[in-house]
């Protein structure tokens, strides 16, 4: 609203107003002029009953109380010959020499005002005397008295409609100050926030131009939200596209940022944790703990390791005490680093250098103790000095076994295994190595059962024969006596399979098997299997490296079942 329409409906009321006020005016002064007219006619009718034309004194006492306090002049005038005489006046004006136009020209009956001798206008109203026409009846009223209501009605109405107007004027621009002031500043504000402060607003037109800077604030602010938007988005996206899981908790413990990682890592979806409360993330006490210290204390707090869903995170609480989130400043940003494979490396090395030890110290220990009893003389016998030696050589040969295993998985996992690629058959290959298991499979009386074909593979040859080597080393350790060794392959399905009917693996133990040193207890069954722990292992990596499958399926006390995918 602009100041000019201001004025033009301020103009427009007043006018208004002071047009109704005319209306009630004319109204009021018409109305009461009427009425007084027909006042006055009743005078004179009754003026006119109470004369006697045959005896002038009769009634004029009656006539004079009945002027009362209108102040009315009734007057008696006879005309003759000569004109007009003024026969009674109740004002006792009786030698007036004024010229009663009232009764002239036919205006008997009618109202007229005119000046009077008493040199103030009066209303004259003149009747002729009903039983005597010469006679005439007249009634007179000074002209102010008749109008006095509509004076005071315009005098006091005039003075009620300025104070109305002028207090509707002032109104409307205590209303318009009012608006358009605190408008104004806010607006200004909001073009200090959108970075305009030059633009100022300043005019006749106050409303239009603050209308004008509000578009432009709007369009300004909208250019901002964009930004804002996009630059959210663009931070969202940045943390929605690394790896580790991130979450930001606010003073008060609620959740104001999260990227995708940290919600999947809970089961949520991002919508669902932001603005609750982080403790619905279930992440251990150890965890709620450090974050809560974190929110208390305004310093990093270091890490835990937690375990969601059989995976290790490493969990850094790092302060953010210097940001403002909402109306409250501070808070804690966690990072969700997955350490699964770290910490099983280091449990994985930890349990290498013990089981190593133990594996080592065994044969060691048999061998310082055999070459210890012949140093001092205990073993007298060639016998006894025979099995000594024997003994020792095969615990030397374990050793030399085992150590062998352990370079040949140390050098697998650092990608350091030389040897030449080529393209060869392996259905040969499995032949030889059947052929040299030939001894032990005929010593277990086991019965084998082959179905081979040709196989074409590009590797390393002696690297694909520890593969199977080791399978078809543990079909024959691990079977019955009697039992039956069956290695089939399939070049349409890309797999080669080496089945035992041996004493077979108890679930449980299935996931462990390839982890190295760890050997199924077999105390319990008909014989006890001695090993490194270390073959399996071997053929997981080489089975990595080539990017082969190696899967197992096995009953326990029915026979098992190793397949290598190529």
């Amino acid at each position: 609203m602009t100041r000019k329409r201001i004025i033009i409906e301020t103009a427009v009321f007043c006018l208004t107003l002071l047009i109704l006020f005319v209306c009630a005016f004319l109204s009021f002064f018409f109305t009461s002029r009427d009425a007084l007219y027909e006042e006055i006619e009743n005078v004179a009718s009754v003026s006119e009953r109470l004369f006697d034309g045959n005896d002038l004194s009769t009634g004029e006492e009656t006539m004079d109380a009945f002027r009362g306090e209108k102040d009315y002049r009734i007057s008696i005038i006879q005309r003759d010959k000569e004109g007009y005489e003024i026969l009674y006046d109740s004002l006792g004006m009786t030698q007036s020499n004024e010229e009663p136009k009232e009764i002239l020209g036919g205006n008997v009956g009618t109202f007229v005002t005119r000046k009077s001798s008493y040199g103030y206008p009066m209303v004259y109203y003149a009747i002729s005397d009903k039983e005597n026409p010469q006679y005439y009846v007249r009634v007179a009223i000074k002209e102010s008295t008749a109008t006095k209501l509509a004076r005071d009605f315009l005098l006091y109405g005039l003075t009620l409609l300025v104070l109305l107007m002028l207090s509707y004027i002032f109104y409307r621009c205590w209303n318009y100050a009012r608006m358009v002031k605190p408008l104004q500043d806010q607006v200004e504000r909001l073009l200090y926030v959108a970075h305009s402060p030059e633009r100022k607003i300043q005019g006749d037109n106050d409303v239009g131009l603050i209308t004008q800077a509000i578009d432009d604030v709007g369009k300004q602010l909208d250019q901002r939200i964009q930004d804002l938007e996009r630059e959210k988005e663009k931070t969202q996206l940045i943390l929605d596209s690394i790896k580790q899981g991130f979450l930001a908790v606010s003073q008060e413990g609620r959740i104001i940022l999260l990227n995708r990682k940290a919600a999947l890592l809970f089961g949520y979806r991002q919508e669902e944790a932001l603005g609750k409360d982080f403790h619905i993330l279930s992440a251990g006490e150890e965890f709620a703990s450090l974050v809560e210290k974190g929110i208390r204390e305004g310093t990093d707090q270091g890490h835990v390791d937690i375990m969601v869903e059989g995976r290790i995170y490493q969990c850094d609480v790092m302060s953010l005490k210097d940001c403002w989130f909402g109306e409250t400043r501070g808070g804690v940003a966690v990072l969700f680093l997955d350490v699964t494979k770290e910490r099983n490396l280091v449990r994985i090395k930890t349990d290498f250098f013990a089981n190593a030890s133990h594996e080592l110290k065994t044969p060691l220990t048999s061998i310082l103790g055999y070459q210890e009893m012949l140093s001092a003389g205990f073993l007298t016998t060639d016998e006894e000095k025979k099995e000594a030696v024997d003994i020792s050589l095969r615990e030397a040969k374990k050793m030399k076994d085992l150590l062998n295993d352990m370079l040949t998985i140390s050098r697998l996992e650092n990608g350091k295994m030389t040897g030449e690629v080529v393209d060869f058959d392996l259905e040969g290959v499995l032949r030889s190595l059947l052929q040299d298991a030939a001894p032990r499979i005929k010593e277990r009386d086991l019965q084998l059962e082959t179905h081979l074909e040709s196989y074409p593979l590009h590797a390393n040859v002696q690297e694909v024969e520890k593969i199977f080597s080791n399978l078809i080393d543990n079909a024959i350790k691990y079977n019955h006596e009697g039992g039956k060794l069956v290695v089939c392959m399939n070049r349409k399905a890309h797999k080669v399979m080496v089945t035992d009917t041996g004493i077979g693996i108890k679930e449980e133990n299935l996931s462990r098997i390839f982890e190295r040193f760890y050997r199924v207890d077999n105390s319990k069954t008909l014989q006890n299997v001695e090993g490194t722990g270390l073959g399996l292992s071997i053929v997981k990596h080489i089975c990595q490296k080539y990017g082969y499958h190696v899967e197992v399926r096995s009953v326990y006390g029915q026979g098992s079942t190793f397949t290598v995918h190529t």
